[in-house]
Formats: structure tokens, sequence, C-alpha cells
């Protein structure tokens, strides 16, 4: 029988034992925080749903990136009138100008997002300034919440000297492969959009146009009828009156159907098939406001939509209105027109500057 050895020396564990305690004592911190944060985020959301709830309960403010006088503040404060009968609180319009838009997006996409801070975007803000520009202080797929469509018509005119022997945009095509080197068309270089009708026309139609930019509509118009250049491409407001007067001869329209009032004119595209060169206007809100309050704002707006005297009022500004859709519709419209503004882009080779 063996003997067992009392004074035989204890053996203290493996070294690698040892970690155990200190996993207990990281597992049990990693569990606070965890809890922590779940207590934030509960009480920001409980906060969320309670500001949803009593809003609005303080005025609410629409910023535009544009100055005042533009389509896109004249067509805000028209509808931050409205929304503000609907909503027994007052809408106000700020005007923040600058930046090709960039310094009123960014301000939205700071806000918080309680509700009580809107945007009224043009397209360019939204869709194609992405791709025109190298650097952008927002991200218009991240930072923001749609609300509603406001306008989804805004297109541009081709517009001709008189003396012109062209009618129609199939006669300006053939005009100019037949002449060329002899046509000059004029652009407005602040105002993307036309700039883009004018080469994706020239392009499309292999038409061989000099593009000239000027930084004033009207000069360009003065310019055209003058004949220093042979038409140019603009907004259906910076040429209504040389119209009306004949002084110049509008041939062609940039969106996809007829626009409204002006059922005579023919479209771009009934020539060449797809184009469609259209602003438009959609109200955001800075992403991670609550789903309740933007609901609320898009059943407002569409209800000042409706109105017949606005939706007049807006076509002399040479603007078309339908109606708000819904948050998520206006979400997936802004994708699409992100996506076909990244093929337009590429067709045209356009760098960002």
């Amino acid at each position: 029988m063996r003997r067992r050895d009392a004074a035989a020396p204890r053996i203290s564990p493996p070294e690698n034992r040892r970690p155990i305690t200190r996993f207990k004592e990281c597992s049990g911190a990693m569990t606070r925080s965890f809890v922590r944060s779940l207590l934030v985020a509960t009480l920001l959301s409980f906060s969320a749903s309670a500001h949803a709830a009593d809003w609005p309960s303080r005025p609410i403010k629409l910023i535009v990136p544009t100055g005042a006088g533009h389509a896109v503040d004249v067509m805000a404060r028209m509808m931050a009138t409205g929304v503000s009968q609907g909503l027994g609180q007052t809408m106000f319009v700020e005007n923040m100008p600058g930046a090709a838009g960039f310094i009123g997006a960014q301000a939205t996409a700071r806000a918080a997002p309680d509700g009580d801070t809107f945007m009224l975007a043009p397209a360019s803000l939204l869709s194609s300034n992405i791709y025109l520009y190298k650097s952008v202080p927002y991200d218009p797929r991240r930072d923001f919440a749609p609300v509603a469509m406001v306008c989804d018509k805004g297109p541009m005119v081709v517009s001709v000297n008189p003396g012109l022997p062209v009618k129609s945009i199939p006669e300006l095509i053939a005009y100019g492969k037949n002449n060329p080197g002899k046509l000059s068309y004029a652009v407005d270089a602040s105002g993307g959009l036309a700039i883009i009708a004018g080469r994706l026309l020239n392009k499309r139609g292999q038409i061989g146009m000099t593009e000239v930019t000027y930084r004033s509509s009207p000069q360009m118009a003065q310019d055209t009828m003058a004949g220093t250049v042979q038409l140019m491409v603009s907004s259906i407001p910076a040429v209504r009156g040389p119209e009306k007067a004949a002084m110049l001869r509008w041939i062609g329209v940039s969106s996809a159907e007829r626009f409204p009032g002006l059922e005579s004119l023919p479209t771009i595209a009934e020539t060449l098939p797809d184009f469609r060169i259209d602003g438009w206007f959609a109200v955001v809100a800075p992403a991670g406001t609550p789903a309740a309050i933007l609901d609320r704002m898009n059943r407002e707006i569409d209800k000042v939509l409706q109105s017949s005297e606005l939706r007049e009022k807006v076509l002399t500004f040479g603007l078309g209105v339908s109606d708000a859709g819904t948050p998520a519709s206006t979400a997936a419209y802004i994708q699409s027109e992100q996506e076909r503004w990244r093929g337009l882009v590429e067709e045209l080779d356009m760098k960002p500057q």
C-alpha cells in the first residue's frame, strides 16, 4: 500500500488558465457597455417617437439652396403657405445660396432629424452633382430622407434665330450635317441641365455644333436674337418673352412628353428616342427623421399640389406638377435618376470638375 505524502506541495494551475478571471471581467465590461448603448438607443427612439407624436410644435424651416426669385424659391414659397395652413404651424423659407447649392444641402444634412428642417432640392443636388463634381460635401444617398415630389417637369427648350432656315429638330439636324462648322449654340454655364441638354442633342443628332457658354440667360438670348449664335438651349421662362415677340423660334422641348400648354411644340424625343432632360424638385429631410413625420409632411404637400391655382401658376415658370407620391416612391425616383445621370455623364464623357 502506497503511503500518501501529506507534505506534497500544491501545484498551481498553469499560467494559461489565469485569463479566465480577466475574461469574466472583460465580458462583464462588454455587457455593461452593451446595456448602456441599448439604453441610449431606446431613449433616443422613445424621444423621437414622442416628438413625432406632438409634431409640429415649433416653426418648420424649409431650406432653399438658391437665391430668392429662382424657380425653386418661388415653388417653395407657394408650397410653404399651403403646408403652414394644413399643419397649423408656420413653415418658413430660408434661402441658402452659393457653391452650386452645396451650402443648403450640407446644412440640411447636418440638421437634427426632428422634423424641424426640410429642404426643397432641385434635381442636380440629389442626382447629377455626384458625377459632375469631384468633391461633394454631402451624400444624397445617405444623408437625406426623401419626403415628396413637388415638381416632376422642368424641361429645356431649343430656340433658334428666326433667320435660320429650320423649323424643327429634324431640320436642325439636317442643316447641321449639310453645313458643317456653321452652327453654334448658347447655353448658360450656371445651369447644368441646359449644358447637358445641348451636348446630348449635339451628340445624338450628330449635328456638329460649337458650344458657347454664357453666365447670363438674357445675354445669350440677346446674342441669339442678334445672330451672334444661331440657337440656344435654356429653360422656358428665359425665352418666353422673345418667343412671343417672334424674335426667337422654339423648335423642340427636352421633356419626355409634350409640355402642358405647349402641346404644339414637339419633343426632341420624337426625333431622338429616349431623349429626356427634365428638371425636378423634391422635398427631403435629414436622414433619421421619424417616418411618421415624413408621412404627415408628404400628405400635406400632396394637398397643396392638388391646387389648380398653383398648377397654373407654376406653368408660367416652365414647371409641371403631378402629385407628391409617397416617401418610398420619391426615394425610388431619386435613385433611378441617379442611375440615369450616371449613364448620361458617361455617354458625354464628362469629367468631374
